[in-house]
């Protein structure tokens, strides 16, 4: 009996310490549970990206708006491809050739220039030019036809202003600058002029003849000899364009006048000293200039608020803008205002009579 109540009795605690861990086990894992539902529920946080600097400071760490020091400040270099256009006694035209004959009295040229910004839209450029001019004429009605070939080189200084900022309003978001330039150059050159029909030569500058053929019809030159030399003064327009903060695109519009008339190797005592003309078109480039000084995009939101301003009433002085209508409008009703109280003043003193006369009587 003793060994079947101890049996009992053993039985019982067992029952009752496993019944007490599967509570214990059972809450565990329903805690565990919860958790991982809350985790599903609950969103999952995005990682933070890191977010990128703007592509103006990646290019600066980058290195690509380079800085080469204060020196290059203001400072670009431009090269041209273009045309040269003659103006002297063997041009056969009189002020410019025809539109259709540009090509056939136009001949190739190059331009290379250093320029820097000084200050208040002054600047200074070094330029050097090579090219070639040609013309053909019959200088007189019993005369046969004359023709030359020149090829040169010149040098020139030129101080230039910047006026578009003169001619119009400052505007960040403009990509067009207009300079105007004038200076002086030095030109080297050698000239050959011949007839026409029969290709012999009839005079030249910069050249030499070979002994024996100085008195012949059919000369033979050499360039065993310095070249000829004149003074230059070029003038002219040049127009920028803003392809990016480093790069523009320019049109270049230049007039050399010199102080000789033998560019031609021909020449007349009542008649002009030689010019030729220079027009070309090409790329700058800007040493120390940054993304900052990049033209502005101008959005079409900023065009209708610019709109808006100018043909509406400010708020905060409640004047209308400048314009004909509106100034026709502020009279119309100016004009109008007078006379409300011409009207008014007229009434009080009608008012005050009347009130007097009452005064008097009651007396």
């Amino acid at each position: 009996m003793k060994f079947l109540r101890f049996f009992l009795l053993s039985i019982f605690i067992i029952s009752c310490s496993v019944n007490s861990y599967a509570q214990k086990s059972n809450k565990s894992s329903k805690v565990k549970k919860e958790k991982k539902t809350k985790e599903k529920k609950a969103p999952k946080q995005k990682k933070q990206k890191k977010e990128k600097p703007p592509k103006e400071q990646q290019a600066k760490e980058e290195g690509v708006d380079k800085n080469f020091g204060p020196i290059f400040d203001g400072v670009s270099i431009s090269a041209s491809a273009g045309i040269n256009i003659y103006f002297g006694d063997l041009a056969d035209y009189n002020m410019f050739p025809k539109i259709n004959e540009i090509g056939k009295y136009s001949t190739s040229a190059f331009k290379f220039s250093i320029a820097r910004d000084i200050k208040w839209g002054l600047g200074a450029k070094l330029n050097y030019q090579s090219g070639k001019l040609e013309g053909t004429r019959q200088p007189g009605k019993q005369s046969s036809t004359i023709s030359f070939e020149n090829s040169f080189y010149d040098i020139s200084l030129q101080p230039q202003l910047l006026i578009s900022d003169v001619l119009f309003k400052k505007n960040d978001s403009r990509r067009l600058k207009i300079y105007a330039h004038v200076g002086i150059g030095y030109m080297w050159y050698r000239t050959q002029q011949y007839d026409t029909e029969t290709r012999f030569t009839r005079d030249y500058e910069g050249y030499i003849a070979i002994e024996g053929t100085e008195s012949l019809s059919q000369k033979t030159l050499s360039d065993k000899t310095p070249k000829a030399t004149a003074l230059t003064i070029p003038y002219g327009l040049t127009f920028f364009y803003k392809i990016n903060h480093k790069i523009d695109l320019h049109l270049d519009f230049t007039q050399s006048s010199t102080n000789t008339d033998r560019l031609d190797a021909f020449r007349r005592d009542w008649t002009a000293k030689d010019k030729y003309d220079y027009i070309g078109i090409g790329l700058t480039y800007n040493f120390n200039r940054t993304s900052d000084d990049a033209p502005k995009k101008r959005s079409k939101k900023d065009d209708i608020k610019k709109f808006d301003e100018e043909t509406t009433l400010d708020s905060s002085t409640k004047e209308p803008k400048k314009g004909l209508f509106n100034g026709l409008k502020k009279k119309k009703k100016s004009s109008k205002e007078d006379e409300l109280l011409n009207v008014r003043l007229k009434l009080f003193e009608t008012q005050l009579k009347l009130f007097e006369m009452q005064y008097l009587l009651g007396k």
